[in-house]
């Protein structure tokens, strides 16, 4: 919807999934609730209950009804469910008896945007009902809890907070520029909490150009013919990547998903890794080592992995067990692709530390996108204070760059205004006693 829709009509909708099921329900809410319901059914009761409603052509259909009385309902008015048998053209029926009786069709959401209109749900609970109606995954499902629980909200409310107590030491600073004893905050100490700030909005978006998604990324790296391809195939259960004994057969990186129980990993087979390798291959192999979550260091012998590698997201893998050596490497997960040994070991470990690594960094775009322009300007912000210990240099400058900042978190939050920053400053400070 591009406008808030009038709230003094009264919505009514199918609010059950569609096709057959055990029952149906149709919603109805707004002021006139209460008579259409009249009008349309007979010995309705006040609360729960069964009731009989008219459908157009004379017919009718036994219900029960759930009825909420203003403001104490969803969208905070007069509203109603009416529960029937679930048959898609009997809960079309009733939707029309409803609408003839003078309620309209609602729009996608309209339940849900009266609810927030009403201050029954912030914008990032309300993002979160869609996300929970979207989830196909656990992890999608945990992360729109979050935001229907109001956790996310209040994180960033929380930053927003700070943001602007920032702004308002700085902005009194200005006041001041002309007595030098006093300064509200010192250019140090300011460019630390901003730091500090930045670096928590980096942790949940990731840096600039980092992938961060609902679907982590495992990576099979390792030398040439390590059985990189064939372990890739033998997860996937199905012939994926071409698999030859020549070295070099994979060049580009191929990427598939990968089912986890009730979640899904990206899983990317690489180039394999070597000095003398194909300078592009080489470059793509690494470029994708760089974004993923998770680094599957593929090696026959179970080798120490390249030392290019970050060990806190690698995990080594000897790809052929089934040929003996001494004793393995506690730490090193054994497999043989061509028999399945370890191949379930090997998918917990990917549940475990792929999935759980990243299951909360899946944040809604309009979010990210946000939090990325803040995260810009605090930079900025900490670009003018570099090099600076107590008196800010140029306070307008960094003053700019924080109201910027507050205004690109305030897209999710809501705006914080110059009111809200002058009681801050007078509310934190003794002038003029």
């Amino acid at each position: 919807m591009n406008a808030a829709p009038a709230q003094t009509d009264t919505i009514a909708a199918i609010a059950s999934p569609p096709g057959h099921s055990a029952r149906a329900i149709v919603r109805i809410a707004g002021p006139q609730t209460p008579a259409i319901l009249a009008r349309l059914c007979q010995d309705a009761p006040d609360r729960t209950g069964p009731c009989t409603v008219r459908l157009p052509g004379g017919a009718e259909l036994a219900c029960e009804i759930v009825r909420w009385t203003a403001p104490r309902s969803y969208t905070a008015q007069d509203a109603a469910e009416l529960i029937l048998p679930g048959n898609p053209e009997l809960a079309r029926r009733v939707l029309r008896a409803l609408c003839g009786a003078g309620a309209r069709e609602a729009g996608p959401g309209e339940f849900t945007l009266r609810a927030c209109l009403a201050g029954k749900l912030t914008v990032e609970q309300a993002e979160g009902v869609a996300r929970v109606i979207a989830s196909e995954r656990d992890d999608e499902l945990e992360t729109a809890r979050r935001l229907l629980r109001g956790d996310t909200g209040e994180r960033y409310a929380r930053w927003a907070d700070r943001i602007a107590e920032l702004l308002a030491l700085v902005e009194a600073g200005i006041d001041f520029t002309d007595q030098e004893d006093v300064v509200p905050i010192e250019a140090a100490d300011l460019r630390a909490r901003l730091l500090k700030l930045r670096a928590e909005i980096r942790d949940l978006i990731g840096a600039p150009g980092e992938r961060r998604s609902a679907s982590p990324r495992a990576v099979l790296a390792g030398p040439p013919s390590a059985g990189k391809s064939t372990l890739f195939n033998a997860l996937l259960g199905r012939e994926r990547a071409v698999v030859h004994d020549r070295p070099g057969t994979t060049r580009d990186a191929i990427a598939e998903p990968l089912k986890l129980d009730t979640r899904t990993v990206t899983l990317v087979d690489l180039a394999g890794l070597e000095a003398a390798g194909d300078a592009d291959a080489q470059a793509a192999a690494f470029s994708e080592i760089k974004a993923a979550d998770l680094v599957l260091w593929c090696d026959p012998d179970g080798s120490p992995p390249d030392e290019r590698l970050e060990p806190a997201k690698t995990i080594c893998i000897r790809t052929k067990a089934d040929r003996p050596i001494g004793e393995p490497d506690a730490d090193v997960v054994e497999v043989c692709a061509l028999d399945g040994r370890g191949l379930a070991v090997l998918r917990g470990v990917l549940a475990e530390h792929a999935l759980a690594g990243s299951a909360g960094l899946s944040v809604p775009e309009r979010h990210a996108e946000a939090l990325r322009a803040t995260e810009a300007r605090l930079e900025s912000a900490c670009t003018e204070l570099a090099g600076q210990e107590r008196a800010l240099a140029s306070p307008e400058l960094v003053a700019g760059e924080l109201r910027l900042g507050l205004d690109s978190l305030g897209a999710i939050t809501g705006r914080v205004d110059a009111d809200e920053i002058l009681g801050r400053v007078f509310s934190g400070f003794c002038v003029g006693k």
